[in-house]
């Protein structure tokens, strides 16, 4: 008697995942024909050329472990008529996911806007991303800022100090990862200090004390002065010189 010709089984199909990750089960149907008493070894390569067999999987089923790059697997099917091949089962493995950064760092006055903070984006893993900002007061409690959702971002006027980061997601759930934290440090409100020296002085004569101002408070703590005079509601004008904390008036006045 002649037995039935000797075919491969059908097998599970293709798969893509992300880096390092372990791959669903792979499953081969048995084959048909031949004698029907029939044994399996996977093989597995790199390179869809040259195949290896996998010591012990020698079963219908095998379970890859973790893989970093593009692998190939078929099953060899023999019995008594020889040795068939399965289709091969191609698994292709996106590159490793590598989150980016953002810069930015600056130091603003009170109730400024910062210029745009900027995002640098990912790579690695399917090469589809999806970005969110969020902004914290204390560098600890980072919150999602609603709409901020593009590689960069501009904020509004900071009254202060405030910290940013960017989430960035890969598609096919490849990777969520934080970028570095960049810092908007807010200077103190900047308020004037007060001027003294108010005076009733007769006509031709020169003030008997010396103006004086206290310093002013917050900004970079670093400050000039300048100070102005005006008559009977005139616009104020500079007083050449008169620089300083403190101010005499040199001349008569009227």
């Amino acid at each position: 008697s002649v037995l039935d010709e000797f075919l491969p089984g059908g097998v599970s199909p293709d798969q893509m995942l992300c880096f390092n990750t372990q791959p669903a089960q792979l499953v081969a149907d048995p084959p048909t024909g031949g004698d029907g008493i029939y044994t399996y070894q996977w093989q597995s390569s790199t390179d869809n050329v040259t195949f290896t067999d996998i010591t012990g999987a020698t079963a219908l089923t095998y379970q890859p472990g973790l893989l970093t790059t593009n692998t190939y697997y078929q099953l060899n099917q023999t019995c008594i008529c020889g040795t068939v091949t399965t289709a091969v089962i191609t698994i292709d493995v996106h590159p490793d996911y590598n989150v980016g950064s953002i810069s930015g760092d600056q130091t603003i006055c009170y109730n400024t806007a910062p210029a745009a903070l900027i995002g640098t984006a990912p790579t690695g893993g399917d090469g589809t991303y999806t970005y969110q900002w969020q902004s914290s007061t204390n560098n600890v409690t980072f919150l999602d800022i609603p709409g901020a959702t593009l590689i960069d971002y501009l904020p509004s006027a900071l009254t202060t100090t405030t910290y940013f980061r960017q989430v960035q997601t890969s598609g096919s759930g490849c990777g969520v990862e934080n970028t570095n934290t960049l810092t908007i440090t807010v200077l103190n409100e900047f308020l004037a200090g007060t001027a003294t020296g108010n005076q009733t002085i007769c006509f031709n004569t020169i003030p008997a004390l010396t103006l004086h101002a206290t310093t002013p408070t917050g900004g970079d703590g670093i400050y000039s002065y300048q100070w102005e005079k005006s008559t009977a509601g005139a616009p104020f004008t500079a007083i050449g010189g008169a620089t300083t904390l403190d101010y005499s008036e040199p001349n008569n006045l009227f």
